[in-house]
Formats: structure tokens, C-alpha cells, sequence
């Protein structure tokens, strides 16, 4: 396969300079031809050498490696990229980097070659002298299809365990006679004593299992069919109305056992743990279902961190947590995460997730801040840049293709996500390409400006393509 004519940065530059030099001294000469009628004719012949020296001498440069003229691919907006000489380049579908300017087969895979369609993937093909690639320092980095992995790092602060809150509540009403749980903070056993009411409804029930206790012994042994039993089943009512009332099963064999009615229960502790929340005081009168206090549960621990949305991608259900508490520096804890609330703060942008500890010595405490790092989910394995191997325009996101023996090319990707100094590319490359990870700016700035002097030199040349029937004319005449 054919390879393409050289061009260095340097020479496209004196060769924008030059075109733009000789295009203002054409306006000037015409001004002076139509002020002077018989300088007109000699500039006239004059002219059409010049145009015709300047035509061959284009065509030399064209055959010359090293000229902008001859070297300048027209500007690739459309359709197949076509050279000066009408011959149409070629690449391939899987392996972009490949370009050739005859039809045939990819070298790589074997697949047949199809017009380039620079709009879809790329742009101009930028020929550099390796002289130029040494001086301006470009270094390239092979594309790599792997997964990305990333460390979440967060700031997260420990509550108490939701799940160990326990609310008490008494299902009577009545007045507290005996506080025995009587501040904040107190740490409690399920079981120890709570607190002794007086409830006459209390008073009523037991009356009621009295009755139908001494009804049923009455009715022992009774030859009248069925007594037995009813007087049975109202005693059982009795004990389970008692029951209900949350007294234990000691507490009404107590009662029947004496016959005696208490005029105070006593109330276990329902949980072990702190109490953080305590609304009643000793001799308060309190209603059914009123709140009294919260117990949580001090054996459990929640650590809350806080993830931004843009990492929310890398954090699933179980994912591995690292955690060091400053208060503790030579402490390292782990955990897991077990819950991921749904909804966003929306000051913040951030979304919580949830970690369940042990505090098996009660160092943890709720309003202590922690630094938490997460050992994101995988991604699956896809081409991966370096950072700085990727230019941002604005619309989208370029990269430059080392081609080979000098040749650049600007191609245009869709990214991912980003880690550790590598990008995501999810269109735009397959893996094994080789890509410019510095001076690439320079490098897609000669493609500019190759693209605008291509266009410039052939406005030029149609101009004196028009203008040489006129030149032989006036040389004849």
C-alpha cells in the first residue's frame, strides 16, 4: 500500500503565510491595471507567465515529499477523502488506525477495506517529519480493553441502629407511682424494673379473674351439665384480658395464688439498651398508648456515609468498606453496605449509604464522623484511555491516532466513567489502537490548519485555472 507525502507543522505554516501574501498582492496589482490601460496589457502577459510558472511549480511541490501543496489532504467534511489526484482513501471498520489509499483487505483482521468517512470517525490525516515528533516531545500509549474498578472515598458519621429502637408504651391508662427509670441516658436490662402504675382499670380485671376463679372451683365436680366448662372458659378470659394488659404470667398466678388484688403493676424494662428519649416523669398520669420513653439498642451501630451522585455508579449492596475513625487512628474497621437510600439531598447531591457495625466495646458513639472508602463495583471490560490522551471541544471528545510512519488522526469518541488517571471509551475505539498522550494539541492544530490551507490552495488555483484562457489570449493577440 501506498503511504501518504510528508508534511511538518513548520512547513504548513510558510505555506499559510505565503498563500496569504500572494492574495493580497493580487488585489493591490489589479487596483494599479485598472488605473493604467497599458500596464494592463503588459501586467496582463506578465501575469499569465506567472500563473503558469506558478502552476508547474504547484505541481512539482505536489510530487515533492515535505511541500504543504503537495502533501495537504483536501478537507475531509464528507463523502470518502479523496487526494489531489482523485484517488480515495481507505480504512478499516474494525481497526480505524489502518488507512490505505488503494481498495483491498485489513492487514490486521483481513476484513475489506471502505472509504474513510471522516464526519464518523475522524478527521485529517497529519504527516510529521520525525525530526518535529522529537522536538515537540509526542509519546503515545497502546489502548487497552480492560475493567475499571474504583475506591469511593467519603465522609460518613455513626447513628444509632434504627432496628434496635424500641418505643414503650402501656396499653392502660393510669398514673405512674414509681419511676424507677428516671433519666436519660441510663443503660437498662430487659426485665429490671420500670416503673409501677396504678390503673383502676387494672383493679377491675383482676377483681374479674378472682370471681371467675372462685366460680370455677365452685363448679368442680358439678352434676349440672356444661357448668364446669363455662365457669372454665370465663376464667380463662379473665386471665387472657390480664395478659393482654401485658402483665406477666408470674404476675397473675401471684394474684390468684394470695386472692389478693395488687393496686400497683410493676413494669419490666421491654429492652435492653440506652435510653436516649424519656417524655414522663414519677406521679404523672398517662394515657394508653402514650409514649414514655425510647430505648435503642446500644449493641448496634449504624455508620451513614455520604456518596456523591457521580460515584453512586461504582457502590452496590455489599460492597466492601474500609473505615478509620480519627478519634482512633489505629483502629481500622470493615464493613459492608447494606442499604442504599433512594432518594437524593438535594443541597448536598449526595445519597446515603448505610453500614451496620458491632460495638462489641462501646468505643463507636452516635455523632462520631468517619473517613469511609468503598471498593466500587467493576466495570465489564471495554477500551480504556489515559486522561490525558483525550482532548475536550466542548461537543465532543477527541482523540489522536498514531497511524504509523508519522501519520496522525483525530478521532472522535463517546465516553464513560473515569478512575485512577484512566477514561472509559464506549464508541470511538476497539482496543489496540495507538493514541497521543502528549502534544496532541499541536498535532490536532496542524490538522486545522491543513484542513483550512488545503482549502485555501484550491480556491487559489481555481482562480487561475479561470483566469489562464484570458492570459493566453492577450499573449497571442
Amino acid at each position: 500500500m501506498k503511504t501518504f507525502l510528508k508534511t511538518s507543522i513548520s512547513s504548513a505554516l510558510l505555506a499559510a503565510l505565503l498563500l496569504t501574501a500572494t492574495a493580497c498582492g493580487d488585489g493591490q496589482d489589479a487596483e494599479n491595471r485598472r488605473s493604467d490601460p497599458m500596464a494592463t496589457a503588459d501586467t496582463m502577459h506578465d501575469h499569465g507567465a506567472m500563473q503558469d510558472s506558478a502552476m508547474t511549480h504547484d505541481h512539482g511541490a505536489m510530487q515533492e515529499p515535505g511541500s504543504m501543496a503537495g502533501g495537504a489532504l483536501p478537507d475531509l467534511t464528507g463523502g470518502a477523502a479523496a487526494l489531489g489526484d482523485g484517488r480515495t482513501l481507505y480504512t478499516c471498520g474494525m481497526h480505524p488506525q489502518v488507512i490505505s489509499e488503494e481498495p483491498g483487505n485489513c492487514p490486521i483482521c483481513g476484513m475489506r477495506l471502505v472509504p474513510v468517512n471522516p464526519t464518523a470517525r475522524g478527521g485529517e490525516v497529519v504527516e510529521i517529519d520525525p525530526g518535529t515528533i522529537q522536538t515537540i516531545g509526542v509519546r503515545t500509549s497502546t489502548v487497552a480493553v480492560a475493567p475499571l474498578s474504583r475506591t469511593v472515598r467519603a465522609t460518613g458519621r455513626f447513628v444509632m441502629d434504627e432496628q434496635g429502637a424500641h418505643t414503650v408504651t402501656l396499653k392502660t391508662g393510669g398514673w405512674i407511682e414509681r419511676l424507677y427509670v428516671d433519666f436519660e441516658g441510663a443503660i437498662v436490662r430487659e426485665g429490671q424494673p420500670m416503673l409501677e402504675l396504678y390503673s383502676p382499670e387494672l383493679v377491675t380485671t383482676q377483681q374479674e379473674v378472682l370471681l371467675a376463679l372462685s366460680t370455677a372451683r365452685r363448679m368442680t365436680g358439678t352434676t349440672v351439665a356444661g357448668a364446669e366448662q363455662d365457669a372454665q372458659r370465663v376464667l380463662d378470659a379473665a386471665r387472657r384480658r390480664l395478659s393482654y394488659f401485658d402483665l406477666s404470667a408470674e404476675q397473675i398466678a401471684r394474684i390468684e395464688s394470695t386472692g389478693e388484688i395488687l393496686r400497683t403493676i410493676t413494669y419490666p424494662v421491654p429492652a435492653t439498651g440506652e435510653v436516649m428519649d424519656k417524655y414522663v416523669n414519677e406521679g404523672q398520669r398517662v394515657a394508653a398508648g402514650e409514649p414514655l420513653m425510647r430505648i435503642y439498642d446500644t449493641r448496634q451501630i449504624w455508620l451513614v456515609a455520604d456518596i456523591y451522585e457521580q460515584d453512586l455508579p461504582w457502590v452496590a449492596l455489599g460492597s466492601q468498606a474500609s473505615i478509620s475513625v480519627p478519634y482512633f487512628p489505629e483502629r481500622l474497621l470493615t464493613g459492608r453496605v447494606e442499604h442504599l437510600y433512594y432518594m437524593l439531598n438535594p443541597e448536598t447531591r449526595s445519597a446515603e449509604a448505610r453500614i451496620t457495625l458491632q460495638r462489641r466495646d462501646n468505643v463507636l458513639r452516635p455523632g462520631m464522623y468517619a473517613v469511609v472508602e468503598l471498593a466500587g463495583e467493576p466495570t465489564g471490560p471495554t477500551p480504556v484511555v489515559p486522561e490525558e490522551a483525550v482532548l475536550w471541544t466542548g461537543d465532543q471528545s477527541v482523540v489522536i491516532l498514531s497511524v504509523g510512519s508519522g501519520r496522525f488522526r483525530p478521532v472522535a469518541i463517546r465516553t464513560g466513567v473515569q478512575s485512577d488517571g484512566f477514561i472509559q471509551v464506549l464508541d470511538g475505539l476497539v482496543g489496540g489502537e495507538e493514541v497521543v498522550t502528549s502534544a496532541q494539541f499541536l498535532i490536532d492544530s496542524e490538522a486545522r490548519l491543513k484542513s483550512a490551507v488545503g482549502a485555501m490552495v484550491g480556491s487559489h488555483d481555481h482562480g487561475g485555472a479561470a483566469g489562464s484562457p484570458s492570459v493566453r489570449n492577450g499573449a497571442g493577440g
